[in-house]
């Protein structure tokens, strides 16, 4: 029997992008949309903004989520 299944599981570190820049996590019990509006007083442009599917990188150990800037229509 091998000894592998018994390797405890590390949580995967969320990471959020947006504009360019990397978000820390403030909590992770936030919801991608809590983590948006955390950080919205500091770039108004989330608020706007819409929430890309979640990238995992088993290898960094990291689950990266992108908040995506919505461009106005004209119209």
């Amino acid at each position: 029997m091998s000894d592998s299944l018994s390797t405890p599981v590390q949580p995967l570190q969320r990471r959020f992008k947006f504009d360019g820049q990397t978000l820390e996590d403030p909590n992770p019990k936030l919801t991608p949309e809590q983590v948006k509006e955390f950080y919205a007083p500091r770039h108004p442009e989330l608020t706007t903004a819409g929430i890309g599917s979640p990238v995992t990188d088993l290898a960094k150990g990291t689950v990266t989520v992108e908040f995506i800037k919505s461009y106005g229509r004209k119209g």
